[in-house]
């Protein structure tokens, strides 16, 4: 009975091999699709339902090649098959037409990073990440920050601790450094496309960029293994580098922060 089965099974894999071919000499000399389904439909009676489905999708993705899904969906409709047989080609027509719409979304996910600007999101999570204080307070690097992590140098600062300010004063310090990591972030990608290298990415990643240069320095996130990574193309090892990146004994809170980051950056590489 195996043997047998075994047979049947070779059989149909040399039945299945003629169709495909048949297919493929129809598409070459332009028959048409009616007349390619048609023949398709009367071809595949006696298969299995796995094999049908295998070859309706290549058939189907032939066809999508060069007609429309509507006209390719009418002509099946009109065909004088079995009720199974038709709606399992409706089917492989609707799941051809809804993998093309996800592929087609996620490459208009990715463009170069200068075309991108910070977004709502990526807003309130660095806000989440600072944290407000309207007091003025050294920082462990001796630098005095307030409001939404608006930090200055010592000796070249006009705040002093325990000094306050206002939320409206703290929105435009924000709005200042937000413009001030973003810009940076886009000149990046805008000198990588001048030397003639296309890295492209996706909103999520950029505002994961923008929080690590709002938090690190733009010039700390130039000479990070994240950007070195990402300028090679490498996307998945430059999520994994975000998670470690300054993160230290001295700041340990950091840690949390930078694996929020890498996710974000990561979300749209589906790892």
């Amino acid at each position: 009975m195996v043997y047998l089965n075994s047979f049947e099974k070779h059989l149909e894999e040399i039945k299945i091999k003629e169709i495909l071919e048949f297919i493929d000499l129809s598409i070459n000399e332009s028959a048409g699709s009616q007349s390619t389904l048609t023949k398709v439909f009367s071809k595949i009676k006696n298969l299995s339902e796995s094999a049908k489905r295998r070859v309706l999708k290549y058939a189907i993705v032939s066809l999508l090649a060069f007609d429309s899904v509507t006209n390719v969906i009418r002509i099946i409709q009109n065909s004088n098959i079995p009720k199974e047989d038709k709606r399992m080609a409706i089917e492989v027509v609707q799941n051809q037409k809804e993998d093309e719409e996800e592929k087609k979304d996620a490459f208009d996910k990715y463009k170069a990073g200068y075309e991108f600007d910070i977004s709502e999101a990526g807003i309130s999570h660095i806000k989440k990440e600072e944290a407000l204080r309207l007091v003025a307070y050294k920082l462990g690097d001796g630098r005095i920050t307030v409001g939404y992590g608006h930090a200055e140098k010592p000796g070249k600062t006009k705040l002093k601790v325990g000094e306050k300010i206002t939320k409206k004063e703290a929105e435009e310090l924000f709005k200042k450094d937000i413009d001030v990591a973003t810009s940076g972030v886009k000149r990046i990608f805008n000198e990588w496309e001048k030397k003639g290298l296309e890295i492209k990415i996706t909103q999520k990643m950029f505002d994961a960029l923008v929080s690590i240069a709002f938090n690190t320095g733009v010039s700390s996130l130039r000479k990070s293994d994240v950007i070195q990574h990402l300028k090679k193309g490498d996307y998945e090892l430059a999520a994994d580098s975000i998670k470690s990146f300054k993160v230290s004994s001295k700041f340990p809170g950091l840690s949390k922060r930078r694996s929020a980051e890498s996710q974000m950056f990561s979300i749209d590489l589906n790892i």
